[in-house]
């Protein structure tokens, strides 16, 4: 294993999560590989500057795992939830197959990021500790891990990711000018904006802070209504328009835990800093 400053890392999903996040790790000395699904993504990453690979999780792990995961100190698992750019296989399969193959080279830390989406909706805030949703593909990929695996690892459950080119203000604005009226206008929003995504995560490796399931999500949760015709204006587009049915439950993510345990602040925060 690296006997640097920083330890070697393997992020396992190069996409607008993971690419991102490796750039910034690699711009302040992180030695890393990422994974892609395909060999021509891996190569488009290369030529700008990342060491990538082709490696997915099908029937059977494909492509150079090796490369990926050899020497590596901590693997950060960012594969969706749903079916998607590895095939038809289950995530619950992929992890309990990429449990193996970081046994199998040793890796001895375990970033896996999960999403809130895991709780039981209720009106009370959602702590680490509410009640889950056992249908949730999450719950039983969080599960395999706490009990399956041989690393030491924390889990991260994000709220709604968003940032400027990931904002869906602009696709309410356009089902507005044509009519179209959404419900749950007073249902509270829960997001993280993806520099602190990115910032949270290098917090828990240079913290070193493994065995924790921490809530990721901003401090402030307008409402529907509020959150999307701030946006709106701002980005000098049609208001969406809302109704309040369908507004219940209202659920709030607890970030709590996050802040104290990592001493972290939110830098973005309110429904104008969430988008740029």
């Amino acid at each position: 294993m690296s006997t640097d400053q920083h330890p070697e890392i393997a992020i396992i999903g190069a996409g607008w999560l993971g690419k991102p996040l490796a750039r910034q790790l690699l711009s302040q000395g992180y030695p890393l590989t990422v994974s892609c699904s395909h060999q021509e993504k891996a190569d488009q990453l290369a030529a700008q500057g990342l060491s990538a690979v082709s490696a997915t999780l099908n029937n059977a792990p494909e492509g150079d795992w090796e490369r990926l995961l050899s020497n590596k100190d901590i693997a950060i698992c960012l594969l969706p939830a749903s079916y998607g750019n590895h095939a038809d296989t289950p995530l619950t399969e992929q992890i309990k197959q990429l449990l193996l193959m970081l046994k199998l080279y040793k890796v001895g830390k375990f970033i896996f990021i999960s999403s809130t989406s895991i709780y039981q909706k209720s009106d009370s805030k959602l702590t680490e500790t509410s009640p889950l949703n056992s249908n949730s593909v999450l719950y039983d990929a969080e599960h395999i891990i706490q009990q399956q695996a041989d690393v030491e690892y924390t889990i991260i459950r994000f709220s709604g990711l968003i940032s400027a080119d990931r904002n869906p203000t602009r696709s309410l604005s356009k089902k507005s000018q044509s009519g179209h009226i959404f419900d749950a206008g007073e249902s509270r929003v829960n997001l993280i904006h993806q520099q602190d995504a990115i910032d949270i995560i290098q917090q828990i490796i240079e913290q070193q802070c493994w065995g924790e399931i921490f809530n990721a999500c901003c401090d402030q949760h307008p409402s529907r209504q509020v959150f999307y015709q701030q946006n709106a204006k701002q980005l000098g587009i049609t208001l969406p328009t809302f109704i309040v049915d369908n507004s219940k439950p209202n659920c709030i993510i607890a970030n709590d835990k996050l802040k104290q345990r990592l001493n972290y602040q939110f830098k973005h925060n309110s429904s104008t800093d969430l988008v740029v």
